[in-house]
């Protein structure tokens, strides 16, 4: 009961209509916004696309507070706020995880309105979650690691979307950190694995450091406070 409050509560905190809301809309309108006449091609689409969702959503889970204007609060708590976090963390899972399967069940009930029909194809729920989340978790990692190291969310977009940009250039580097192996038909297995354990350590890295008290993680002010004392 209390674990349901609390997740309930953090729910409240971090959701944001106008984002979370367009954020849904895009996931499952992703096929049928986009020429997708095969199983195969809207697994490329949803590889593709749904980074934006990462990118845009998961580093609310952190910088909520700091919109909010309450991060120097969180960092003087004792607890530090983990659990607060990871309670954040798992609605933004729940989030994505639903948003998908309400996108590939539109599919499966033949509802594109471009008239292909997907319910006899062998497009798998499960297939999607493979080919769609590590990419999706890495590159919201990314843009929360960005925005932790400038101490700016603003800038953690930026980091994330000119992530997403280098690999739509370079699709054909068979790398496993492509975000795009699948589409590209390169060693995907690799690929979604790195970049899932990948997402997951750069996501414990800012929690342990963004729950630090504030002047400790002004990257940039503390620099500068080492050198004004090394020059007098």
């Amino acid at each position: 009961m209390i674990f349901l409050k609390l997740m309930l509560y953090q729910f409240k905190i971090v959701y944001s209509p106008i984002k979370w809301l367009l954020c849904a809309a895009f996931i499952v309108m992703i096929p049928f916004l986009f020429y997708a006449p095969t199983g195969r091609d809207v697994l490329n689409l949803y590889e593709i696309y749904a980074c934006f969702v990462g990118i845009i959503l998961l580093p609310d889970v952190f910088w909520v507070d700091h919109y909010a204007h309450a991060t120097e609060m969180l960092a003087t708590r004792r607890t530090r706020g983990s659990w607060m976090l990871w309670y954040r963390w798992l609605w933004f899972m729940l989030f994505s995880i639903t948003m998908l399967f309400v996108g590939w069940l539109l599919l499966r009930l033949d509802l594109s309105p471009h008239g292909y029909l997907f319910s006899d194809s062998s497009l798998s729920y499960f297939t999607l979650l493979y080919v769609t989340m590590p990419g999706l978790l890495f590159s919201g990692a990314l843009s929360l690691l960005g925005g932790a190291v400038f101490r700016s969310p603003e800038v953690g977009y930026v980091a994330g979307i000119a992530h997403w940009m280098y690999w739509n250039v370079n699709m054909e580097i068979d790398s496993w950190f492509n975000l795009f192996s699948y589409a590209n038909q390169l060693s995907h297995v690799p690929s979604k694995w790195t970049l899932l354990m990948s997402s997951i350590i750069l996501v414990a890295m800012v929690q342990r450091f963004m729950l630090r008290p504030v002047e400790s993680l002004m990257l940039f002010a503390r620099l500068k406070k080492r050198l004004v004392k090394g020059l007098d």
